[in-house]
């Protein structure tokens, strides 16, 4: 896929997402004409875009009674009748809860029968998601999830399949989301850059390897009620070259990842400069949410005004929410943002230099 059919189908299905199902038939037979293959891709994109998504349950915006995590998650059931949700059948292991799900997977609580351990289980239904493309994508998660070895990125366990179902088993981590954890604590700074500075090392160890997350965000980001954060989630990683070939795809023009958190050259498709410093611009989001409780970007209108500030990287220092910031963590955070990968920190590791700089500087200050 060329970069102009990529813009023009997020330009159309940013123009009839936010309209009822019966509407954006209609629109979209208007303004496709009889371009089938047009209509198809957009509608993919809105199929999977009404799927709920572990985004969904916490909206850091809302007041301290409303974002408990068991509330919401409770009130998210409730929305949802995730209660009447069939279990896949899967030999050796019990579903027994629901966790999240995405446009092509699904993620439930379960037990291990033969080791009696509770587990996470992410599973594949080729029948509902039958696309070559996308159970390569799956196979290719788990080559990846399992190559990393690191205490704060959730270990695989076990993969396989079963009948149409591919799956992993991992760690099932208990906690909460980390910006969420860093609000119910009342983290000051210092806490905030410890917690952060140990995400750094995980990202660090993965792109060590070549690996890069692309979906960096805090609800992939959990920490536990001992303060150890894990990252989760590397489904969408790719192998960068000479790592991994049998297990790479070329996904040009693809817009991958949640909007909010993604970088300007994932949001305009541009596959040739996604790298370790895509997952540095998130950081740097999701940073910036950590110390400001705000988004550096103005969320307000249409998905496509939304996109194109991402595409843009129209991004608002952190002073303007917070003037007792020092001026070096606003330099971190701002270089991590820049909109030009080359300008960002080269890697987790030369981010995580500067954070333990300043993480020092305010112990001994």
């Amino acid at each position: 896929m060329n970069r102009d059919k990529h813009q023009q189908i997020t330009d159309l299905f940013l123009e009839v997402c936010d309209l009822e199902a019966e509407a954006q038939e209609s629109t979209l037979a208007a303004l496709c004409g009889k371009d089938l293959n047009l209509i198809k891709e957009v509608q993919t994109l809105l199929l999977q875009d009404r799927l709920p998504g572990l985004e969904d349950e916490v909206d850091p915006d809302q007041s301290p009674a409303e974002q408990r995590v068991e509330e919401s998650l409770e009130k998210l059931d409730d929305k949802l009748d995730r209660r009447k949700v069939i279990a896949p059948s899967i030999q050796g292991y019990e579903l027994t809860a629901l966790i999240g799900q995405g446009g092509v997977s699904q993620v439930w609580r379960a037990t291990d029968l033969a080791k009696n351990q509770e587990v996470a289980i992410k599973v594949h239904n080729l029948t509902a998601f039958s696309s070559e493309d996308a159970a390569t994508r799956f196979e290719r998660e788990i080559k990846l999830a399992a190559s990393l070895d690191h205490p704060h990125i959730a270990a695989i366990y076990h993969s396989g399949k079963d009948g149409d179902i591919y799956y992993y088993t991992l760690q099932l981590i208990k906690g909460k989301r980390l910006d969420i954890f860093a609000r119910d604590r009342e983290l000051h700074d210092e806490a905030i850059l410890r917690l952060f500075s140990i995400v750094c090392s995980a990202l660090a160890h993965a792109h060590e390897r070549s690996i890069i997350h692309r979906d960096l965000k805090p609800s992939n980001i959990l920490v536990s009620s001992q303060g150890h954060p894990y990252v989760l989630d590397f489904g969408l990683a790719k192998a960068m070259e000479g790592v991994m070939k049998e297990a790479s795809i070329t996904m040009e023009g693809d817009i991958i990842g949640t909007l909010e958190f993604m970088a300007p050259e994932q949001a305009v498709g541009d596959q040739q400069k996604i790298g370790m410093a895509t997952d540095i611009y998130s950081m740097g989001l999701i940073l910036y949410r950590l110390l400001t409780k705000r988004s550096p970007i103005d969320t307000s209108g249409s998905r496509y005004a939304l996109l194109k500030r991402m595409q843009n990287g129209e991004i608002t220092s952190p002073e303007k929410f917070r003037d007792d910031l020092s001026p070096e963590i606003v330099r971190i955070v701002m270089r991590c943002l820049e909109r030009e990968p080359e300008n960002r920190y080269a890697s987790a590791k030369e981010l995580n230099k500067d954070i333990r700089s300043v993480i020092r500087s305010i112990r001994f200050k």
